[in-house]
């Protein structure tokens, strides 16, 4: 069987493209949803907290939950939610009855979703591939995803423009009805039996991850990416700089688009090429988003920027596929989805913190100071990683590694 014979993967890909497409442009239409009930700043901020805390509190359970039942099951129950939610939502706005309690209301119960359908997905794309198709079916997969997202921003802001945010809302609930159906056609191979309580399941999946000993200090600078790279930099320091260094708006608009023009090609290139020490790619990978942040740190033109910023968008993709490489080939398959949340946790939980750090720091050291110092710890988190001889020693080649 080749990839694209492969019909669960094939029904996985298009379920996960087309719902990422939908959830990319209602994201520009909820900002404008809730500045067309004339809603602050603040309001919006309010929407994407109710979205985030759900799921982080459930991110756990549904990788638990997606260990213990069929997958595409999952995906199905959590797109049925996000389809109602979002369809209640477009009529609210359609007919000028929405308020900001509806618009948080409904943020929440896709957040919820969220918990559930992420570690479902990861678990289910790793458990359908052989290992043989594993690193280009990873890549292929987020290689669509990142296409979708990008594709679907700009989408949303047109529609925006075009029909007005209910319509786009009403689109992102077909998106995930049309998900929920490609679930129901998807079959899994092999049985997944787990017996016990919820709290024994969660001590499996905790139990699992560290009996590897290069996944826990890859999760680690997985979360500093993520609390560094992402919260810090791309929401608080970089358009700050950018806006009193580097033009303001559309400076921080290439760097963006190059960022993610980054990932879109390190996602053609993991298509394209398999590394042979998979983890030392990884952290490699993970070290390359200190480059936009360097070059801001050091002064440099937003052209320099802009180069550095695709080589961190391929380095995302890098660092990404090379883990799933890992997880795939390491971890039990009836574990997988709770070893996936474990990881989403620490990404999702420390954006906000890395975000809420910066402002202080800067206060303290400056803009440019603060850069440094977050690429600084990135880079030595880094350098730790690659240094544990677990991580070194991985290869595509081999069985098992860094377990014990």
């Amino acid at each position: 069987m080749t990839l694209w014979t492969n019909r669960t993967f094939v029904l996985l890909l298009t379920c996960a493209t087309i719902s990422a497409l939908g959830t990319a442009a209602s994201q520009v239409a909820v900002i404008f949803a809730v500045r067309g009930i004339g809603g602050t700043p603040g309001d919006i901020g309010l929407v994407g907290a109710a979205g985030l805390v759900p799921a982080l509190a459930f991110f756990l359970i549904g990788g638990a939950v997606a260990d213990r039942w069929p997958r595409n099951l999952v995906l199905v129950a959590a797109g049925s939610l996000s389809a109602l939610s979002q369809g209640v939502l477009a009529v609210l706005v359609l007919t000028g009855q929405a308020r900001l309690g509806h618009i948080a209301a409904a943020a929440a119960a896709n957040g919820l979703a969220t918990a559930f359908a992420m570690p479902a997905s990861r678990g289910l794309v790793m458990r359908t591939v052989t290992r043989e198709h594993g690193p280009r079916a990873f890549a292929t997969f987020r290689l669509g995803l990142n296409l979708a997202q990008i594709g679907g921003a700009a989408l949303g802001g047109t529609l925006v423009t075009v029909a007005g945010a209910g319509w786009v809302l009403a689109i992102d609930s077909l998106t995930f009805a049309v998900g929920v159906l490609l679930g129901l056609l998807m079959r899994i191979e092999g049985t997944i039996t787990v017996r016990g309580h919820l709290g024994r399941d969660l001590r499996e999946g905790w139990a699992e991850l560290r009996s590897h000993r290069w996944l826990g200090p890859v999760i680690v600078q997985f979360a500093a990416v993520n609390a560094l790279a992402v919260g810090a930099y791309e929401l608080v320091l970089g358009p700050v700089d950018a806006a009193e260094t580097l033009g303001g708006a559309a400076a921080w608009g290439a760097i963006t688009a190059c960022d993610a023009a980054g990932m879109v090609l390190g996602g053609l290139l993991m298509v394209r090429f398999t590394a042979a020490r998979p983890l030392v790619a990884a952290v490699a990978g993970g070290a390359l988003t200190v480059s936009p942040m360097v070059a801001m740190a050091a002064a440099a033109p937003s052209a320099v920027v802009c180069v550095a910023a695709v080589a961190a968008g391929a380095g995302v993709e890098v660092f990404g596929v090379n883990l799933m490489v890992m997880l795939h080939r390491e971890v039990r398959p009836d574990r997988l989805s709770r070893v996936s949340a474990y990881q989403s946790l620490a990404g999702f939980g420390l954006t906000p913190a890395g975000a809420a750090l910066a402002g202080p720091l800067a206060a303290v050291t400056g803009i440019r100071g603060a850069l440094w110092t977050a690429s600084a710890a990135l880079l030595l988190v880094a350098c730790v990683v690659l240094g544990l001889p677990a991580v070194r020693a991985a290869r595509e080649d081999t069985e098992t590694v860094g377990a014990g």
